[in-house]
């Protein structure tokens, strides 16, 4: 099984992932990349070489954010959706889940005032949070996605209806 974690800065993907490893054992992958040169090519590349790692191993790993991040993140991500849809070779042979978290934005600014993030700022962290939203309609069907809204449920209302996805 591969869960695949999803969201904007503190909605809490790796409060969730924690909870995840300690219940199943699975480890936590965190990819994180830092773009360099050409922000396209770079992504195109780490989606390409997640999805053949995925296809080769077929793991029991949680992913704490992955590729798709780019779609929430990116300044551009008109060349996201065709990465995206790539993932159906994954999502169609191997047991995958997607949970996406968002949280309002009143939460998110409680969040970030009591704990501002290193990377980005509150107005980015924002901008992701609602492109979270719309990754429902671009990621492929075969790939089994739970969307949660972080402020309105504790951390253990989230691992509840995340076990009870994934089984």
């Amino acid at each position: 099984m591969i869960v695949i974690i999803e969201g904007a800065d503190l909605v809490g993907k790796s409060t969730l992932a924690e909870a995840l490893r300690r219940r199943y054992g699975w480890p936590i992958v965190k990819i994180r990349w830092a773009l360099v040169g050409d922000v396209h090519a770079e992504t195109r590349g780490m989606a390409t070489a997640t999805i053949k790692l995925l296809l080769a191993l077929d793991p029991d790993v949680i992913f704490d954010r992955s590729y798709f991040s780019m779609w929430a993140y990116s300044e551009d991500p008109s060349f996201m959706p065709g990465l995206l849809a790539e993932f159906d070779h994954v999502s169609a042979q191997i047991d995958v889940a997607l949970i996406v978290l968002t949280a309002s934005e009143k939460e998110l600014t409680r969040r970030y005032n009591a704990e501002p993030d290193e990377y980005f700022s509150l107005e980015i962290i924002l901008r992701a949070n609602a492109r979270f939203r719309t990754l429902p309609k671009l990621v492929p069907v075969s790939l089994p996605m739970l969307e949660l809204d972080t402020s309105r449920l504790s951390i253990g209302e989230v691992v509840e209806a995340v076990e009870s996805f994934i089984g």
